[in-house]
């Protein structure tokens, strides 16, 4: 402690900069961050000086923003964005109102409120190994995994990659061999020699085969899923088709 106290301010303002540039972003619930939709970073001006605020309530003052300075976006709520910018007391991560920024995409806060609840829709499609029109090759990917078998083909209407998956159940197949037990039987009276009957029996031993029960072909225009072709039993639940919109361009 003493050698921190001794240590210059501006070092100290350096180095917790440095810390809060390493450290992971730490969620807040009702946010939405950018990272989910890329790892293009968004900088707006800030519109004046601004006072900044540790959490999304806007209540825990963080620092004054300096202007005239470009800020990068982070996440946002109703009430306004977290960025990372320069404050007059050091860098910081802080919450601060809409008023104080310039130069948001336009109707920013809805495009990204529509892209978060389709962002959450295709996380819980990919939780359950599920396709649906409209994903990414991508989210396909992360769905059910790389295909076993990919094709190319094109029309009038355009060119198309298909994917084509197998679906694979273990069905169990058992042998039977040829072995030998034995049973002792013990002495019917004091002193006298114990039995020992020898049976032949069959022994069995399962094992589990991979049969294909099913197949799922995908097929994507533009880099979407853009129908599906699929066999009973396949990856997709329960005979039904979901569709989700295309990624919506958050920003630009």
């Amino acid at each position: 402690m003493t050698r921190l106290a001794n240590l210059p301010r501006f070092l100290l303002l350096l180095t917790a900069a440095a810390s809060l540039h390493a450290s992971p972003i730490i969620r807040e619930p009702g946010a939405i961050y950018l990272s989910d939709f890329g790892d293009k970073a968004l900088r707006v001006n800030m519109a004046r000086a601004a006072k900044s605020y540790f959490d999304i309530g806007m209540t825990r003052y963080a620092g004054t923003l300096r202007y005239p300075q470009q800020v990068q976006i982070v996440a946002v709520a109703d009430a306004g964005c977290r960025v990372r910018g320069n404050a007059q007391q050091g860098g910081v991560l802080a919450w601060v109102p809409y008023d104080d920024l310039s130069g948001l995409p336009k109707d920013f806060l809805a495009t990204m409120k529509k892209a978060e609840e389709r962002r959450q829709m295709v996380e819980a499609l990919i939780a359950k190994k599920e396709v649906a029109i409209g994903m990414t090759i991508d989210e396909v990917r992360r769905s059910v995994g790389k295909p076993a078998k990919t094709t190319k083909r094109a029309s009038k209407e355009g060119s198309e990659e298909i994917w084509e998956y197998v679906k694979y159940d273990l069905i169990p197949q058992t042998t039977y061999t040829p072995g030998v037990t034995q049973t002792v039987i013990p002495p019917s009276k004091p002193g006298a020699p114990a039995n020992v009957v020898t049976q032949t029996v069959m022994i069995g031993n399962t094992i589990y085969v991979k049969v294909p029960v099913g197949t799922l072909k995908v097929a994507f225009k533009e880099g979407l899923v853009d129908s599906l072709d699929q066999t009973e039993g396949t990856l997709v639940g329960a005979g039904q088709v979901s569709i989700v919109t295309p990624p919506l361009n958050v920003y630009w």
